[in-house]
């Protein structure tokens, strides 16, 4: 209708797609009785345009410019030839449907078109709330939809821009900067293994970087909201953080889908990077990337920054450092570091932050399982044995190296399933042997997988001659030696060779500080039932006492069920090891604790603690 004689317009905050939909559904029964009834095709038509309007003014409604939705809207109401128009639109997909289903059920009887627009007009119910000046419509919003299928984060952001912008910014603004962002981050793909679109992610970790903590994926839009109304005061200031959000959006992109990045340098790390799961890194990147951007560091210095980061996350796999600790640390980074001097502030902060030590990546490189059923720890495993192989040739003077068709695939030397003959070699601890060595690193290579699939449970001779002929400078240079048996001394000789060569490729970037212990001493070695362990921790000595009773004892799960404080079959909630039997070990305990857990656990397995020696210094 008309107010003091001009239409009246209103910014829909809810109900857009009802409404389109219906409106949709009215133009379509408009076509279908324009030539056999003109007055009941003018009197529809009143229902979803302004006749004695022009231009935007004669839609009663209007859909947001995205996905070519307004266009396409105003093609179809104007009439004109649905094969004219442009598809991109779900809009026009939905016309399709409905004119369809509209022709099916006038022509089979189930109602006619005088029946259909009496229930539409007559039966629909509409709730129209105005808002006064002042009053937030994103509020309204909030209340309306909390009730409802929940929208996701990325939803509620753009409707919220969409609210907050002024009527006549929001073409431009959509159309040249969130529509951008939307194309390149796309919500209903998943950002990397997150299980979260990428829109999302992009934004909880976009507000990572700025604030310096990660919030809960679902307080995404809160947070966001939030940031905008308490620091983003006026229409100028809330434009420029949406163009700020594009240059962002672009960055994390990059990082998604390292392809696209135009510096190959930068291309190749990302792509490593990500095989590492770096993810949980992407705020901190997101800084150092805007850094560059605002000059505060060079672009070497990006790529420096880079290969600091990957020395930094392959040391913890290979010292088995737990991941989820990165979650909270990489978004705190950037506030502590001295972009005049960035690669040394860097590495100095991530000494600070659990930075193994050589010796750490050696104690836990020589003993820590390199393989299993998730694809993220084999593609982890399969970069490493890669670029040591990529060392070796380069150290050659090879000037380059050789890459493996295809997907490659980790080969167990010492096969996971033992024939007879493997059992023989090994002699009658064939079964302690097999389980303490089987998936850890000095047992490992990498082949082709017809060559997995030939060499198989094949003895050590048949292996031996078949990878010293192999293309991989880290098989044939490695098994061209002298090896007459592969066993326990065998497997460790070989992990001690390769974790040389990853000390090389990755070396320490600094001292870590020295730990502090309240009694001034720390555990170095375990020599238990005459196996001995090199350790670094309390919790590394209870991992190993635990696993020699698993391998040395029968009747584990009768002993581990009661200790409930120490052992379980779920993951505990603050910090837990897995064993290699699938149970839980609970390691957020004092050193005094774990003493008593290793003394109550060898007791009651029956053997005696004068087989347990824990050396300090």
């Amino acid at each position: 209708g008309m107010i003091h004689g001009t239409v009246p317009v209103f910014k829909l905050v809810d109900g857009q797609q009802r409404l389109i939909t219906i409106s949709l559904i009215l133009c379509a029964l408009a076509e279908s009785i324009k030539d056999i009834s003109p007055d009941k095709y003018q009197r529809i038509r009143k229902y979803i345009t302004n006749p004695d309007e022009t231009g935007e003014h004669k839609y009663k409604l209007l859909p947001t410019a995205k996905h070519k939705d307004r266009e396409t809207y105003k093609a179809i109401l104007s009439g004109r030839s649905l094969s004219e128009i442009e598809p991109g639109s779900r809009i026009l997909d939905a016309y399709n449907y409905y004119k369809s289903k509209l022709q099916e059920k006038l022509a089979s009887g189930v109602f006619s078109e005088d029946q259909l627009f009496l229930v539409m007009v007559n039966c629909l119910q509409v709730v129209f709330i105005q808002l006064n000046s002042g009053e937030k419509p994103y509020q309204i919003f909030e209340s309306l939809n909390a009730k409802g299928k929940p929208l996701t984060q990325a939803d509620l952001v753009r409707n919220y821009i969409a609210m907050k912008l002024p009527e006549a910014r929001q073409p431009e603004i959509f159309e040249n900067h969130w529509s951008k962002i939307e194309e390149m981050l796309q919500e209903s793909r998943y950002a990397r293994k997150s299980g979260l679109g990428e829109l999302t992610a992009f934004i909880r970790h976009y507000l990572a970087y700025r604030s310096g903590a990660l919030c809960n994926s679902d307080h995404v839009y809160e947070r966001f909201r939030d940031r905008i109304e308490n620091e983003f005061n006026t229409d100028a200031l809330f434009e420029n953080e949406v163009k700020t959000l594009q240059r962002f959006a672009g960055y994390y992109d990059g990082f998604l889908r390292p392809e696209n990045v135009q510096d190959g340098k930068a291309k190749i790390s990302l792509t490593r990077l990500n095989t590492l799961e770096m993810a949980t890194g992407y705020p901190f990147l997101l800084a150092m990337r805007d850094a560059v951007h605002n000059e505060k560091i060079t672009n070497d210095e990006y790529l420096e920054g880079l290969a600091v980061l990957e020395n930094y996350i392959v040391r913890r796999y290979l010292a088995g450092e737990p991941t989820n600790y990165l979650n909270k640390i990489f978004p705190t980074f950037w506030k502590d570091i001295d972009a005049t001097r960035f690669i040394p502030s860097l590495k100095e902060i991530l000494l600070t932050h659990n930075y193994p030590s050589d010796f750490a990546v050696k104690q836990k490189g020589m003993i820590r399982s390199f393989y299993d059923n998730n694809s993220t720890t084999r593609a982890k495993t399969t970069l490493v044995f890669e670029t040591i192989n990529r060392h070796l040739s380069l150290r050659n003077n090879q000037g380059g190296f050789t890459v493996l068709d295809g997907d490659p695939s980790i080969e167990h030397i010492l096969p996971q399933t033992l024939s007879d003959e493997w059992k023989r070699e090994l002699g009658d601890q064939y079964s302690f042997i097999y389980n303490q060595n089987i998936n850890t690193l000095g047992n490992l290579t990498l082949v082709t997988a017809p060559w997995n699939s030939e060499l198989s449970n094949s003895r050590f001779s048949i292996k031996k001659v078949r990878l010293a002929q192999h293309a991989l400078k880290l098989n044939e240079q490695y098994f061209g030696q002298s090896i007459d048996r592969w066993n326990e001394q065998a497997i460790k000789t070989r992990a001690e060779y390769l974790l040389a060569q990853i000390l090389e490729i990755w070396p320490a970037i600094g001292e870590p500080p020295a730990p502090t212990h309240a009694a001034g001493t720390y555990p170095f070695r375990l020599t238990f039932l005459g196996s001995v362990f090199p350790v670094a921790s309390w919790r590394d000595v209870a991992e190993n006492t635990t696993e020699v009773i698993i391998q040395k004892v029968t009747g584990f799960d009768e002993i581990a069920n009661t200790l409930p404080s120490y052992l379980s079959k779920n993951p505990f909630p603050i910090k837990s090891r897995q064993l290699s039997n699938g149970w839980y070990m609970n390691v957020n305990l004092s050193a005094a604790s774990i003493k008593g857990y290793c003394r109550t656990l060898i007791t009651k397995s029956g053997l005696t603690l004068n087989d347990w020696q824990v050396e300090e210094r």
